[in-house]
């Protein structure tokens, strides 16, 4: 017998159903975080977004999507919660007290997979490092909670973020991110396995007001809360010395020591990462130029621009010194393979000299040789190793001034160039050679 209000019932929940971005029939708990966890840990992969079929052969059906930073790590936590049938709640930065979810249902006419899509680049257009502070909370330094699904932001000034995939059992972090997209990028995400500096992370607030430092997600009940109220909420990292703050927290979460080779090694790759990395971010830039000849907007100025790139170089740089100069004076470097100290004098070859003073010794290295680390083809028919890179850089040589060419972004012209004076530029970076 037809029951005309059990048809209205059906009906209604069917709509309610599609209406929806998808249907959350799990609740976060102790056991859904451990899966998330594990799910970055193995599947939080830097060509996420960019291989086009799944190990199983079926079509990735997040392939194409471009994120910066902020994007990726919102990316982390939607994704995971779609595919578990959890709810994701994130603070409204658009509306005091209100929130965006899953729930929403602007896209109700779209198939599943096209509306969770949809509400992805809606997440990028809406959220940004400024809304991440309203949807995560510091914790506390051990292995518990700084762990995979967990992430690093930086205060406001400098505007960045990265996922952590996994917390090495030496107690360094696997990184994956994204740095600001142009419109030529490309759609992989970007790692590296080494703590960022924390005078970079925490510039200009190094207390919990700044929302910088490790952070987790807070639950959906805590959302629009006063952060402190959030179950676990920690201030144990503002507590640390600025200058000890990664070898605390690093002996806070390591299983293991390294050996001098595996941390140079290490920390060597890491340089090169940063330094390889950075030839498609000029590129972008120098094919714009080429385009546009009027000075750029700051919003422009901003996509195209690397102050914040080429700190994190010279940060790995200096990092990769200090711990050179540290070995020396505990063992000499006896520990260290031959190789490595070849390839270490030639990018350091007054290491016991503060680094200005290098810097000013340092002439061009006069091409490639045995010693070479991270020999890269930066423009056409143009090589450089890390060495040579790294003297420009010391030197002050490398522009990250979107409105220069080739030859100044490179170092091999000293700027600005008469089109960089004639434009307004931002955020100008140049190195600080403090020891």
């Amino acid at each position: 017998m037809f029951r005309p209000g059990l048809f209205l019932i059906s009906l209604l929940l069917g709509f309610s159903a599609q209406a929806a971005v998808w249907s959350d029939v799990n609740a976060w708990s102790p056991a859904y975080e451990n899966r998330f966890a594990e799910w970055v840990r193995t599947e939080w992969r830097t060509d996420f977004f960019s291989r086009k079929t799944l190990p199983n052969g079926q079509n990735n059906p997040y392939y194409g999507l471009r994120v910066d930073c902020a994007d990726t790590v919102y990316s982390m936590r939607i994704v995971f919660a779609y595919e578990n049938r959890l709810p994701f709640v994130a603070q409204d930065p658009t509306s005091s007290g209100k929130t965006l979810s899953n729930k929403m249902s602007r896209w109700d006419s779209k198939s599943e997979i096209e509306r969770v899509r949809n509400f992805l680049v809606f997440i990028y257009q809406t959220m940004s490092t400024r809304s991440l502070p309203n949807d995560t909370y510091p914790i506390a330094i051990s292995r518990d909670t700084v762990r995979s699904g967990a992430l690093i932001l930086t205060t406001k000034k400098n505007h960045h973020s990265w996922t952590i995939k996994e917390i090495l059992s030496i107690g360094v972090p696997h990184l994956v991110y994204n740095s600001v997209v142009g419109a030529t990028s490309g759609f992989g995400l970007q790692e590296r396995q080494s703590w960022p500096n924390p005078e970079w992370v925490f510039e200009g607030d190094f207390s919990p007001a700044g929302h910088a430092g490790l952070r987790g997600w807070r639950p959906a009940s805590h959302i629009n809360k006063p952060v402190w109220e959030v179950p676990g909420y920690s201030e144990e990292q503002y507590r640390v010395p600025l200058n000890k703050w990664n070898r605390y927290v690093q002996g806070r979460l390591a299983l293991r020591q390294e050996t001098d080779n595996q941390m140079i090694s290490r920390l060597l790759k890491m340089s090169c990462v940063g330094f390889t990395e950075r030839i498609p971010s000029v590129n972008e830039g120098l094919a714009y130029i080429k385009k546009n000849s009027r000075c750029m907007d700051y919003a422009t100025y901003d996509t195209y621009s690397t102050p914040n790139r080429d700190r994190r170089v010279y940060d790995d740089l200096m990092s990769l010194r200090r711990a050179y100069r540290e070995i020396l004076h505990i063992n000499g470097g006896n520990q260290l393979s031959a190789e490595i100290v070849a390839q270490l004098n030639k990018i350091f070859p007054a290491i016991q000299q503060s680094a200005a003073n290098e810097a000013r010794m340092m002439t061009a290295q006069g091409g490639v040789s045995s010693a070479s680390v991270c020999v890269t083809e930066y423009l056409p028919g143009r090589r450089i190793d890390l060495a040579e890179f790294k003297r420009r850089m010391f030197a002050g040589l490398i522009s990250n001034n979107p409105h220069e060419t080739a030859e100044y972004r490179w170092g091999e012209a000293r700027g600005p160039s008469q089109r960089a004076r004639s434009c307004q530029s931002w955020d100008a970076w140049s190195p600080d050679l403090k020891d």
